[in-house]
């Protein structure tokens, strides 16, 4: 990591640069410690170039940062300013976070590689903005070999979040690992998916089909079905789910600084205040029985394969859609965006997720994915 340059999501506090989180209320706030995984990379030497910018505290107002291969395209969601950062090659790496997509659609959107690590692989000390059972650190890079080896110098350092064993896997990428059988999942994303989309998606798996790798669908094997029939029904829980977890500081900071709240952000943030707390037990049982429908299988595949998102990059300001990413996040999975597709010369990424704590093993599957496509 030495002498690295290296962008810091701006919803992770820094003590030499403000943390601002996209909203007039922190402006020019500056913190006394480093998050942890700033005061990690700063001990490895790399260099803190500066803060990339996010929507109004994480999930409002997009910034005006737009989409390096069309500037009148966004560049994501709460991760766009690192994203296009990266994607513009002004920055080898910068940090990410995700709570739904925010890791894997902005990657998508850009042409980057990144890692959504699982659940608690790295260590979140210092995000500002989180949900606790399911939000995580990630990084993008412009390269599978340069986004491992700062995921895996940050958890050498500072580990995973407390109570989680960290990150697993060697310091450097090992070569290319060929998968052998590989699960498609299409998951409530699918029916939104423009047809483009989900034509390039499938050319891609016939191309994998025809080097040797078994591809298995819904349409294959009843328990993928039965499993697709689980991740379906995501959208009706995690709203409740996250809308707890942020209704502090969410509704505190509506009431006491609603003034400096935009008003459909307020509206939103507001919302949370209608949960209550047997709507959050409801929430958490459908989460702990997915993860246990995951479980199930552990050995089955080398990964799972799906998009990062519905759509090429819209157009500013509509950030797009999250909806794939709910998926890892759901399942506390780790998950690499590889940019694999594209449409009419805009960037569109395959993510690539495994069973948690298989990020190592992951990365050597996507490092082959990624060199078959430049072959």
């Amino acid at each position: 990591m030495d002498g690295m340059p290296v962008g810091i999501k701006d919803l992770f506090r820094t003590s030499d640069l403000p943390t601002g989180l996209g909203s007039p209320l922190y402006e020019d706030r500056t913190h006394y410690l480093d998050s942890a995984h700033v005061w990690a990379l700063r001990r490895g030497g790399a260099v803190i170039v500066g803060k990339t910018t996010v929507p109004e505290l994480g999930s409002g107002t997009p910034p005006p940062t737009r989409n390096p291969f069309d500037p009148e395209r966004t560049a994501g969601a709460s991760s766009s300013g690192s994203a296009a950062a990266v994607g513009a090659a002004m920055l080898p790496v910068a940090t990410a976070s995700q709570g739904r997509g925010s890791i894997l659609r902005p990657a998508s959107f850009c042409a980057n590689v990144a890692l959504k690590p699982t659940f608690g692989a790295l260590h979140c000390g210092g995000l500002m903005w989180r949900s606790p059972s399911y939000g995580v650190l990630g990084v993008h890079a412009g390269g599978i070999e340069d986004c491992w080896i700062t995921a895996h110098h940050i958890a050498a350092t500072v580990g995973g979040d407390p109570g989680y064993p960290g990150l697993f896997g060697p310091p450097e990428m090992e070569d290319a690992v060929k998968p052998s059988r590989l699960v498609r999942l299409e998951t409530a994303g699918w029916r939104n998916a423009q047809p483009l989309a989900k034509d390039r998606f499938e050319t891609w798996l016939e191309s994998l089909q025809s080097e040797g790798v078994e591809i298995v669908g819904r349409k294959d094997e009843p328990a993928v079905e039965k499993f697709e029939e689980a991740l379906a029904t995501i959208p009706d829980f995690r709203s409740a789910l996250a809308a707890w977890e942020i209704k502090w500081p969410a509704v505190a900071i509506v009431e006491k600084e609603g003034n400096g709240v935009s008003a459909d952000l307020a509206k939103r943030l507001g919302e949370a205040d209608s949960i209550g707390l047997d709507d959050y037990r409801r929430a958490l049982a459908a989460l702990g029985g997915l993860r246990r429908d995951f479980a199930r299988f552990e050995d089955y595949a080398d990964g799972f394969v799906t998009l990062c998102a519905p759509t090429a990059p819209p157009y500013y300001p509509d950030t797009g859609d999250s909806v794939f990413g709910d998926v890892s996040s759901c399942l506390g999975a780790p998950a690499w965006s590889l940019p694999l597709l594209e449409d009419r010369a805009l960037p569109m990424g395959v993510q690539l997720m495994g069973m948690p704590h298989r990020d190592y093993e992951m990365g050597r599957i996507g490092r082959w994915m990624l060199g078959r496509s430049r072959s």
